[in-house]
């Protein structure tokens, strides 16, 4: 069984690897790295990269601010949610993060 510190290292890493996806023209990338990338407009592209990377910078520094973490997932599911594997990535953090953990009350 993976750790709760395991599960939140892969979704960072599938975040900082969706990031360089945006960023990157051209990609060898996986299936879920292309249909981001065919998905989201390329005016889109940058934003979509700025509102990952802030989600980055909350998880590793400030992993307890669930606030801030909600607000920044609100924003990707608002505008993104419909790509499978950006709605993936915010379950995902919304799991690892955001769920009743051991220290927090459990709202969010």
């Amino acid at each position: 069984m993976i750790s709760r510190e395991e599960e939140q290292k892969n979704v960072i890493k599938r975040i900082d690897l969706i990031v360089r996806a945006l960023f990157q023209s051209k990609m060898n990338g996986s299936k879920d790295m292309q249909k981001i990338k065919d998905e989201v407009e390329q005016d889109d592209k940058p934003k979509l990269a700025e509102l990952l990377e802030d989600m980055l910078v909350l998880l590793k520094d400030d992993p307890d601010n669930r606030l801030k973490i909600k607000e920044k997932l609100n924003r990707i599911w608002d505008g993104y949610g419909h790509i499978k594997p950006l709605s993936e990535v915010v379950d995902q953090v919304k799991k690892c993060y955001l769920e009743a953990s051991s220290t927090g009350s459990g709202n969010y």
